[in-house]
């Protein structure tokens, strides 16, 4: 499908997405870029690249025709701002990142005309990051989000990112930005703060090597994301701020409403949890 694809960040995501093209066989040559020459080494050697793209760090023109950043999400708006002119004319950019009004505003702002770019954001990863941890499969049956602010999804060039994604084994979903980043502020932004706040918590208690012993199954579901990159993160949290801000209010609420239920069940003798036996699986009588 393409004859040449350049993976702009050759991390977890980035190198997945190559590994994934080459098993696919959707593309002839698949380079990488990254502003670590260690990691592009590494990747080389991995065979997750072929070879390095250098023109986006000596000034030239790309000759790929799909363009994939893959960076954390501020580096994705400053390669729009600083880079995006040394795409090729005709090139298809899209992206990875886990917020999307951001960029597809960059992407409105410097984009060339005679460049087409479709915002993405693969539903797939884990809390490990870098190319070691890189897999062919990481999309496999994943949702993939592509926006619909930049391009028509009846576009040729929409269709083609479209049909590379699907390729790999993922189910497309078609979203605005906007409305992208109301929902991962709910259902992936409000989690990992969530399983930070408890880790955080129990570990600052005077006791945490006791509890930590004690800890089964259940707290460690909870608190995995909690060892999630906060390079990662920081620019989740910077660029989806006023959403993620309104889903904590939401969950606030909840817990205040939990606590509040708790107390009054103290104050008083054979009280009902009332609130709390909603959101819990009632046992078959």
């Amino acid at each position: 499908m393409w004859k040449q694809v350049t993976v702009v960040g050759c991390g977890l995501i980035g190198s997945s997405f190559a590994l994934a093209l080459k098993r696919a066989q959707l593309a002839e040559r698949v380079l990488g870029f990254d502003i670590s020459a260690s990691v592009l080494d590494e990747a080389q050697a991995r065979g997750v690249i072929d070879d390095v793209d250098d023109a986006f760090g000596v000034g030239d023109v790309s000759t790929s025709d799909l363009v994939y950043l893959a960076t954390p999400f501020l580096e994705i708006v400053r390669f729009m701002r600083e880079r995006i002119a040394q795409t090729k004319p005709g090139a298809i950019i899209t992206d990875a990142g886990s917020t999307k009004r951001l960029v597809c505003r960059a992407a409105a702002e410097y984009l060339p005309p005679d460049r087409y770019f479709i915002g993405g954001h693969p539903i797939a990863g884990s809390h490990h990051s870098g190319v070691n941890h890189a897999r062919a499969d990481l999309f496999k049956e994943a949702t993939y989000v592509l926006t619909t602010d930049n391009s028509s999804p009846q576009s040729e060039y929409f269709n083609r990112v479209r049909e590379t994604v699907e390729a790999l084994g993922c189910r497309v979903k078609l979203m605005t930005a906007v409305d992208h980043d109301r929902a991962l502020a709910l259902v992936s932004h409000l989690p990992q703060l969530v399983s930070s706040a408890l880790a955080k918590t129990v570990k600052e208690q005077d006791d945490a090597v006791t509890l930590l012993a004690l800890a089964g199954p259940g707290y460690k579901d909870m608190t995995r994301l909690a060892d999630s990159s906060w390079l990662m993160w920081r620019d989740v949290l910077a660029s989806n701020s006023a959403e993620i801000a309104a889903a904590l209010d939401l969950i606030i609420d909840k817990l205040s409403s939990f606590r509040d239920e708790l107390k009054r069940f103290e104050a008083r003798d054979n009280a009902e949890f009332d609130l709390l036996r909603q959101f819990f699986r009632d046992e078959p009588s």
